[in-house]
């Protein structure tokens, strides 16, 4: 079989698509013909070597999968020819995967193998952020950062079910009628003008209830001086600590040594909560990610959620995916196709 290979760090040229054997199945696992892999930023992260859980190189990447279950050994409730979506930390893209049933979940009969595929992590996150950490209530207002990306872009989708005020920072005016499209009701070009002042402005100095932030750095700094009485920041990125990987190891260590500090009494007097959510250590927590994807899946049904896939690549060009998904033009999800 084909898979994609991370073979060393560096930028989109190590990225190589080679052969592997085909995986052989332990008991409670079946063997699954992927047809569509998530493509997600913390591909780029593990490729420049910053990702604390990664593999050593060369490894597969990949979180998240879709396609037809082959064969099993001593499953349950998954049976060869059911259609599932499946997570994993790590090993997804590639065009067969063996992952234990527990990792699979059926998926409705109106949701593609590419909308599958764009489920998991961009809506997982966003739900875990929102809802768990968040406890998001109705007409709450909210800001998002990296809007127009997968997981803004989910972020959005669900806030609205909640009939929040929404606040969205991108950085293009070619990405701010996207936003709009989507049903942001504040879209910010913050390359344009400081999101803080922005916001403020447009909440009187009020400020907001939530904050989803991905990027840390001065970022984070001005998101705390905009929650309001009880608000809270969910973090789960920190984009602009690997921004450049590992070429200036100088500007990484001075951008590590400059994280912003924060002290529990300062939290106390304004009423202020954050949160820090990473994806990949809750993989382990099936019951619990089984309740979330069946609440997304009834989201899906009822057509208030809808992954919006921007570009589907196959393995003939998955260098071009890796320089288009660090180039900051995305919008929403890019999906790999492994298997027709």
């Amino acid at each position: 079989m084909l898979a994609v290979f991370i073979t060393k760090p560096g930028g989109p040229g190590v990225v190589q698509v080679k052969e592997k054997l085909l995986p052989q199945l332990m008991d409670n696992q079946a063997l699954v013909r992927v047809h569509a892999a998530g493509i997600n930023y913390a591909d780029v992260i593990a490729r420049s070597g910053l990702y604390p859980d990664a593999p050593k190189f060369p490894f597969v990447p990949g979180y998240e999968f879709a396609g037809t279950v082959e064969k099993t050994q001593k499953t349950t409730h998954i049976k060869p020819s059911d259609k599932v979506l499946g997570l994993t930390l790590f090993g997804a893209q590639a065009q067969y995967i063996a992952v234990k049933e527990d990792q699979l979940f059926p998926i409705p009969n109106s949701m593609s193998f590419e909308q599958a595929a764009a489920i998991p992590v961009n809506y997982l996150t966003a739900y875990y952020s929102l809802f768990r950490l968040g406890n998001l209530r109705q007409k709450e207002s909210v800001l998002i950062h990296s809007c127009a990306g997968g997981v803004g872009t989910a972020a959005v989708q669900l806030a609205l079910t909640k009939n929040a005020e929404i606040f969205g920072t991108t950085s293009s005016d070619s990405k701010i009628g996207y936003l709009i499209k989507q049903g942001v009701h504040h879209p910010i070009n913050y390359k344009k003008e400081n999101f803080a002042d922005a916001v403020n402005k447009i909440t009187g100095g009020h400020g907001v209830d939530m904050v989803l932030d991905p990027v840390g750095g001065p970022t984070f700094k001005k998101n705390l001086r905009l929650l309001s009485p009880g608000g809270r920041i969910i973090c789960y990125g920190v984009t602009d600590l690997v921004a450049g990987g590992r070429k200036n190891i100088f500007r990484l260590l001075w951008k590590y040594m400059t994280i912003p500090k924060i002290k529990t009494l300062d939290l106390i007097q304004n009423n202020h909560g954050l949160f820090g959510l990473a994806l990949n250590r809750l993989l382990k927590n099936t019951k619990e990610i089984k309740m979330v994807i069946d609440e997304l899946f009834k989201l899906y049904d009822e057509g208030l959620i809808r992954p919006e896939i921007n570009r589907v690549y196959g393995l003939d060009n998955i260098t071009d995916a890796h320089i288009y998904q660090q180039s900051g033009e995305s919008t929403g999800k890019l999906i790999l196709r492994l298997n027709d």
